[in-house]
Order: C-alpha cells, then structure tokens, then sequence
C-alpha cells in the first residue's frame, strides 16, 4: 500500500493544517476538497495509509465516500480519522464506526494535541475518543435572546425584498428551492421562501426536528448534503422522505457578535453537484445577509452601525448601478477574462481580457444578452448545440457552476467557466470568469490530464468512463440497441507485486488494458475501473455477444489470474444500477475462480 495520507477537506486552511499532522507522521500527504476528488486520488494512487476527513463534503458525503473507500480490497489496512462540527453526524459515525472502519472521531473544536493524539492512535490500530453532543445551552440562550432583540421574527407576509434575494439566490444556484431561515426553540422558521410545496408557504416553518438548517446552527458552519435519499442521518426525514428535498446545502447567518441566526440554503429534489468554491459562494453571501439582517429592525429601517457625530455627513448608501459600477472599475484592470452579470442575468460589464479570448470588441461584449453570449462560446466549439446545452445547465440547473470547455476558435483552448454569485444593493449578481488552462499552468493541465487517462495503462480513467457510460446506455436506449458491460479483475495482482516486484505487476497491469481494448472496438471502449479492475463496454452487443467477448479475454496468450463478469443493461436501469450489479456480481466469482462465472 502506498504511504500516503489523504486529507478530504472542503476548507483550505484547516485542510493544510490537518496535512502538517499527517507529515509529522512520515507520511507524504495530499488534499482533496470535495468527496469524488478523494474517489478519483484513490483510483489513481490506491488506498491511503491514513484517511483525515469531514463528514460533510461537497459531490460525495463522507459516509459515502468511506462506504465506497471499505469496497477496496486494498483499503483494508486504511487508518480513518473523521473530523467535523456536526453533533448528530458524529453520533451516527460512532454507530457504524465498526463497518466504515472509523478509528477516530472528533469535534472541529477539538484543540490540535486531540487532534494530533487521533492521528497517532488510528495509525497504531486504536480507537480514539469520540467527542460527542457539545451544544452549548448558555450559547443557545444567546442565540435567541439575539434573535428576539432584533425583532426578526413577525406575523405579517415575508418581506418583499428579502423574497427577491432568495429567488435570486435560487437562480444563481441552478435550484428550486431557495430559503432564509431562522432556527427558533422547537421549529425552523421561513423568514423568506421560494420553491416550497403550499403547505409549508403556508405554515412558514417546520419542526426543528425536521431542520437540516438546524444541523447548520448546532456546528456553526456550512453542510452540505449531495443525496439526502442515500445519506444514513437524513434519508428517514419525513421532508426527504416525502420528495421535497433530495439535496441540501446552507450556510450559518452569524451576526457581529458571534450569534448564528439561522442559515441560508438551497435544496433540490435531485443530487446536487455544488463544489467547494460553490459552498464557500453560498457562505459568502450568508454572511452579507446576517450583517443585513442585523442592521434593519423589524419595520424595515436601517440600523446604524455605528453612532454618527452630531452634525456629520449621512454615511452614502451605494446604490445597485454604483456598486456594480465599482466592481466594473475594478475588474477592468484584471488580466483573468470575467464578466459581471447583474440580477436577472442582465450582463453588465466584460473586461479587455474576456473580449481578447473570445475574439469579440470589448463594446459589442458588454452590449450583448447573457443569451447571445452563451451562444456565442457555443459556437466557438466543435459541438455548439451541445455546449449551448452545458451552458444551459450550468445557468440554471443543479448540476453545477463549473465546466470545462474546448474552444476552436480564435485559437484552440480548453478554458474553465466558473459563476460565482455575490450580493449587490438590487439582488445577487454573478462574477463570469473563464480560465485558460494552458497558459502558466502546466500543472493544472498535467493534472486535468491525469484525472482523464491512466498513467499506466493509455486507457480512460474511471471519472471518463462513467461519462462515456451514461452517453453510451442513452444513445442505445433511444437507437433501440442493447448494450453490455464486462468487468475483469486482476487478482494474483497483490501476489505478483509481492512475489515478483511492483514492475512484474505493472506488466500485467499494461497487458490485460492491451487485451481489454483489443476486444471492445469503437463505439465500445476499455477503462481501468479501479487499480486492479478494468470496464468493458460494449454498446450494441446482448447477452450471448458479452459472454464470448468475456471468453475471449481469458483465452488470450499467458495466465493473467483474471476473474471476469458479463451483464447487460436492463430496460430503463441507471448505468449506476447496472454496475453495482457487475460488481456484486463480480465479488460473488472472486473465490470460485475455478470455474468462469456465470453470465447474468
């Protein structure tokens, strides 16, 4: 097993931290900020010797993510240590510490001998402390005592632009639902809503019991949940059970004394693909929210912030043209392309750098609709009627603010699109960047390579393979054609590298990729699955065509130790259904190697 120490955390700061406890170890460190990284540096570089991570992490959960980590056999020796804020996910790690293998967990507030103790432990095979329920009363007195001095909570209908703010909100995150919330005693509170089922407009709140914002207030930091159905805390919550949320994600309002109001949040019925930088966006804009909050009284006045000099000047108050109009001054002398999008996605103003890369006049940029823009990036690529369709789904649904396009003309680039909405006076606007990847980024490109094709073997990484999957299984679907999938595992590949060295091992690791991509011509293609399996796709090939294509693998030239399985795709099943099928599937053959597994 490589000595290596993963630390998943979505937080750069405390991720570097937790690294230097890693390194004070022995062990080589790396991050990753949101759960499928972590899935993806495992793939690439095989199980950690020790695992540091939160509970609550963008893309895939931390439950997930162990869950998925416990299905290796390479993982069996992994230390794990979790570290987060939240009580009640604590409490259900420490129930299933046994079967995700968790050998330390600890509260966020734990001081660094904890923290550094944890470490050393897990690493050792023990199991450390668990430091569970902290909630404060006395901080939770507070807590409402502050809500009820400023008058937030009121009888009358949601304020008009507190409402407008939410939909903004929704909007920039590509979501239905959108909510400010106050966590009160025994309920949360909608203080402003948009996207909600009538019954819960109507009641304007819920029991606390039911709040995932509660969970936000308890641990005083932002949480996201990427599937709510799959997640063991929350999928037996009656809202979650009853369809209306089925992603989360929300953010603390902590006022300037350190109180936490409630949260700002969004929520989808489908999984919600939000990154680390959408998550530190959304916090962003919850702070400047409380600091609203804060400062206006329950009639709608403002609050002074501070006491005003008799006879001084009115303190200016920006308006949304003068504050964007700052935001234009400063952006202009910025050498990265960005656009500012004010509210109701009304472009506003593009810097030099933007209008250079897309080969247009800085005028006739900033004059153009956010429609005729993204048509216009469109018809800079290949494929401008599906790249329009990415640009639609960034803009406005729950599949993320982040993509990275293949621009042919004025010149071929791979640029990264990234939306990062911000509070203006007139609602939330959008800061358009779009990042060229190959210049001064060497790195970057290097590591975008290497999340796309396997060092080792040529063939496609996991992360491209579940791409080309799903597009695969829909264009048989609508075509009418069946589609098949093999997997072969490698395993005498531990035996090997044991007996004969890592070089006998990679030998067999490039001849097996060599057998599997012999055998799956275009449309089919092979992909190293994990670091010992490998995925064959077959589309247009049943049941009968998959099992020789099987057969064939293991009548090639030399023993390779290969357990394999065929399955076709059933009816209207998820590539995602399909495949834990295989792998079940194939996990069921491993012992009975004697004789080829059955076709399924």
């Amino acid at each position: 097993m490589p000595r290596y120490a993963l630390i998943a955390e979505p937080d750069r700061h405390r991720a570097a931290a937790l690294l230097a406890l890693a390194q004070q170890e022995g062990l080589e460190g790396t991050i990753a900020r949101d759960g499928a990284e972590a899935q993806e540096l495992v793939r690439l570089r095989g199980a950690p010797t020790l695992l540091v991570m939160d509970l609550v992490l963008p893309r895939v959960d931390g439950f997930a993510l162990l869950a998925w980590l416990r299905g290796r056999p390479d993982a069996s020796g992994t230390a794990v240590v979790v570290v987060t804020a939240f009580d009640e996910l604590r409490v259900r790690a420490w129930q299933l510490k046994d079967a995700l293998g968790i050998h330390a967990l600890l509260s966020r507030r734990a001081g660094p001998e904890a923290m550094r103790e944890g470490v050393r432990r897990a690493l050792a095979g023990q199991l450390a402390g668990s430091m569970l329920m902290e909630s404060n009363g006395d901080e939770e007195k507070r807590r409402l005592q502050r809500i009820e001095e400023l008058a937030l909570v009121d009888a009358g209908p949601p304020d008009t632009e507190l409402q407008e703010l939410v939909s903004e909100v929704a909007q920039a995150f590509g979501v239905p639902v959108a909510l400010l919330t106050l966590v009160l005693g025994d309920r949360q509170w909608f203080k402003a809503h948009v996207g909600l089922p009538a019954a819960l407009a109507r009641d304007r709140g819920t029991p606390r019991d039911w709040a995932f914002c509660h969970h936000v207030v308890q641990g005083r930091e932002a949480m996201v949940v990427p599937d709510a159905t799959r997640h063991p805390v929350f999928r037996d919550n009656p809202l979650v059970r009853d369809g209306i949320v089925g992603s989360y994600a929300g953010a603390p309002l902590v006022t300037s004394t350190g109180d936490v109001l409630g949260s700002l949040c969004v929520i989808d019925t489908r999984p919600l693909m939000l990154g680390p930088e959408d998550l530190a966006a959304l916090r962003e804009l919850a702070n400047r929210v409380a600091e609203n909050l804060e400062h206006t009284t329950a009639h709608g006045r403002p609050r002074p912030v501070a006491p005003r000099l008799q006879g001084a000047p009115p303190k200016p108050v920006l308006s949304e043209a003068a504050a964007l109009a700052l935001v234009r001054e400063a952006m202009s002398a910025l050498d990265v392309p960005v656009l500012v999008v004010a509210p109701g996605r009304k472009p506003f103003a593009a810097n030099p750098a933007l209008a250079e890369l897309l080969g247009l006049p800085e005028d006739r940029l900033s004059g153009m609709s956010f429609d005729s823009l993204c048509q216009h990036v469109a018809n800079l690529t290949a494929d401008p009627g599906g790249t329009l369709r990415q640009l639609d789904l960034a803009a406005e649904g729950s599949r993320g603010l982040h993509l990275t396009l293949s621009l042919e003309r004025p010149r071929p680039r791979v640029v990264r699109w990234v939306a990062r909405p911000f509070l203006v006076p007139g609602g939330v606007a959008q800061l358009l960047s779009l990042m060229d990847l190959g210049i001064g980024s060497d790195l970057m490109g290097s590591r975008e390579r290497l999340l796309r094709q396997d060092a080792l073997t040529g063939l496609d990484t996991r992360r491209v393979g579940e791409e080309r999957l799903a597009k695969e299984i829909g264009r048989c679907r609508r075509e009418g054609l069946p589609i098949s999938l093999v997997l072969v595992d490698l395993v005498e590949l531990g035996t090997l590298n044991r007996t004969r060295g890592f070089d006998a091992g990679d030998g067999a690791l490039r001849e097996l990729a060599r057998r599997t991509e012999a055998l799956c011509p275009p449309p089919g293609f092979a992909v190293r699955w994990t670091g010992d399996t490998f995925l064959l796709a077959l589309p247009g090939a049943d049941a009968v065509v998959a099992e020789a294509v099987r057969q064939q693998l293991h009548e090639g030239p030399g023993p390779l130790g290969c357990v394999s399985i065929a399955v076709t795709v059933q009816g209207e099943e998820d590539p995602h259904g399909t495949l834990v099928r295989a792998q079940a599937a194939l996990a069921r053959a491993k012992p009975e190697r004697k004789t080829a597994p059955p076709l399924e």
